[in-house]
């Protein structure tokens, strides 16, 4: 970020007051820019660009947003490598985070990497319209956030592209229709195998993180004024397959668990609560026995005490959770991907407040 970027940056965010998400992870990030690995020692690229994310979303902690874009900005080329499924999955999220600080994603940190180029260098690298190569549990949201990526950047997005993500959506069994999981293979040419039951044991079964993204892809087109056939059906039927699976029991009912059955838990309902935001969609509309998305995902936030701030989460035992308090960011400021770039999005005026969103509203969950 330049020196001049950031002057406006700082003057476009609002100061913040009190314990928040934003100010615990904001605690995270070291005096060189970097976060420790939470199941580690030493400082973490790939959660670095994790808090970084987040922070932009809050738009509030600016000092600590640029100590962290700076850290990646050096070792941006080591983010790229690390991840555990194809690097697309990886520049997708380097494009997003150079969106929304107002970067040029083809020409971002220290070494001027061409982000869009080496994304479009996965376009198709093993299956027609995929960015990626192929495996059971990232290509759907690989290939969302490539496409989300594109959005946000201005980017043109083949047709291929789009085809791809609309045809992996599940047409089955049974409860499973509209979601999305990690991935479909064909089982003949033009054919792709159905979408795993809802009571299957893999763990590549439809699941609220890969429909959310998707939803948020398609969404983002639609935003962008692209004009797809199904487009809308496949939206409606993603959110309506995420209003099946809300929690309506539980310590933070009204929330959305990994798979269907599960008990809600913060990450999962951080991301339905974007792609609800991304469809049209007013998240504290769908009441369940009191909770609503945002209640229950508001119910992991530590009042008090030295993690105070953060998320709690199923595995923490009521202590901080970095993996949930990141993306519990995300669901807090109700931005869907991509971000637009900080500066104008608090210059403009907001958008109408959850109560204000007559028109949008969904029916209340009866089940």
């Amino acid at each position: 970020m330049t020196i001049a970027s950031l002057l406006l940056f700082v003057l476009a965010t609002p100061s913040s007051a009190g314990v928040t998400t934003s100010g615990w992870l904001a605690a995270k990030v070291a005096g060189d820019g970097s976060v420790l690995d939470p199941y580690g020692t030493d400082p973490s690229i790939d959660w670095t660009v994790n808090v970084a994310l987040a922070l932009a979303s809050e738009g509030d902690q600016p000092a600590a947003l640029a100590d962290a874009l700076g850290f990646i900005s050096t070792h941006a080329e080591e983010y790229i490598a690390s991840g555990t499924s194809d690097v697309a999955g990886h520049l997708s999220w380097l494009i997003l985070l150079a969106v929304a600080t107002g970067e040029d994603p083809s020409s971002f940190g220290s070494s001027h990497i061409d982000l869009l180029a080496r994304l479009g260098s996965r376009f198709s690298a093993s299956e027609t319209g995929l960015y990626g190569t192929v495996d059971d549990y990232t290509p759907v949201t690989n290939q969302s956030l490539a496409i989300l990526a594109l959005v946000g950047s201005q980017t043109a997005i083949d047709p291929a592209a789009m085809s791809w993500l609309m045809s992996q959506q599940c047409s089955g069994p049974t409860g499973q229709q509209g979601a999305w999981q990690g991935y479909r293979a064909a089982v003949t040419p033009g054919t792709l195998a159905d979408c795993l039951a809802t009571n299957s044991a893999e763990y590549n079964r439809p699941d609220a993180a890969s429909t959310a993204y998707a939803i948020m892809a398609l969404a983002a087109v639609r935003g962008s004024g692209v004009v797809i056939s199904g487009l809308d059906d496949a939206i409606d039927a993603g959110v309506a397959w995420l209003h099946s699976m809300q929690a309506v029991s539980g310590t933070a009912a009204g929330g959305f668990g990994q798979y269907v059955g599960d008990p809600a838990d913060p990450n999962s309902t951080a991301l339905a609560i974007l792609a609800l935001r991304a469809a049209g969609v007013a998240p504290r509309s769908w009441t369940v026995r009191a909770a609503d998305p945002v209640a229950s995902l508001e119910a992991w936030v530590i009042a008090s005490g030295p993690d105070a701030g953060g998320f709690s989460s199923p595995y923490s035992a009521g202590s901080g959770d970095l993996f949930a308090t990141f993306q519990g960011a995300w669901g807090i400021a109700e931005r869907p991907f991509p971000f637009a770039p900080l500066v104008e999005y608090h210059t403009q005026p907001q958008p109408p407040s959850r109560d204000q969103v007559g028109d949008l509203v969904a029916p209340a969950y009866t089940g």
